[in-house]
């Protein structure tokens, strides 16, 4: 494959040889391409991770165009697979996106290699199949990180961090998971998770505004770039 040096030497300037070539010969697939999962894709390209999968079935609404990197005007009605591969190939040509336009569940499960890939970003709201995909990596020895909550937040900066699931706090989906990894014995598992607490309202869909889960991402993607680069 051809790689452009020169679309990312601001970052590997500051990196060793054998830091970069790890860097650019990685690969990464994201669960889920919403407003988290698409702004995670979107920065692994742009800090020159080579290869890409993300999978996801939905399409785009108007009603993901206030925090989704691939949701505008145009883009209503679209696959957001097929809608994000073209924008993150519009930042490196060069790279490889593989698409999966499907629903995680048991009966697809299968149909991904796993083996393709370094890293595993989990990026699903589905609760269901969040756990299905951690039973699945941890069956398998795979690196997984997972994003716990985002949404029904707005009104502090957003404070992000990575932790083992069994040091969070606060979080009610990490709650959960701290039971199901216990259950399955899983001895670690890596989330992304803040402490600040959700805004309570009267509504069962869940709020959201474009810099909470963008701030999330950022944290995913600077957790996953700096553990490919130190091998």
């Amino acid at each position: 494959m051809c790689y452009n040096k020169e679309y990312f030497n601001r970052f590997t300037m500051m990196l060793t040889e054998s830091q970069t070539k790890r860097l650019t010969n990685a690969s990464v697939i994201v669960f889920g391409v919403g407003g988290v999962g698409g702004a995670l894709a979107t920065f692994l390209i742009r800090s020159g991770v080579d290869r890409i999968g993300i999978v996801d079935f939905d399409k785009v609404s108007p009603s993901n165009i206030n925090r989704q990197f691939v949701a505008n005007v145009n883009t209503i009605g679209e696959l957001k697979v097929e809608q994000l591969k073209q924008d993150l190939l519009n930042i490196n040509p060069d790279a490889k996106i593989d698409i999966y336009p499907f629903k995680l569940d048991e009966n697809t499960i299968n149909n991904i290699n796993f083996n393709n890939y370094d890293i595993v970003a989990d990026c699903i709201d589905d609760i269901k199949n969040k756990k299905l995909l951690i039973k699945h990596t941890n069956q398998i020895n795979k690196y997984i990180i997972c994003a716990c909550g985002a949404g029904n937040r707005y009104k502090e900066n957003p404070n992000f961090t990575v932790a083992d699931i069994k040091k969070t706090s606060y979080d009610p989906i990490a709650k959960i998971l701290r039971k199901f990894v216990l259950s399955e014995g899983i001895k670690k598992l890596d989330v992304c998770y803040t402490k600040q607490k959700a805004t309570k309202f009267d509504c069962k869909t869940v709020a959201s505004v474009v810099y909470y889960p963008v701030s999330m991402a950022c944290t995913m993607c600077c957790h996953i770039i700096n553990k490919l680069i130190e091998g």
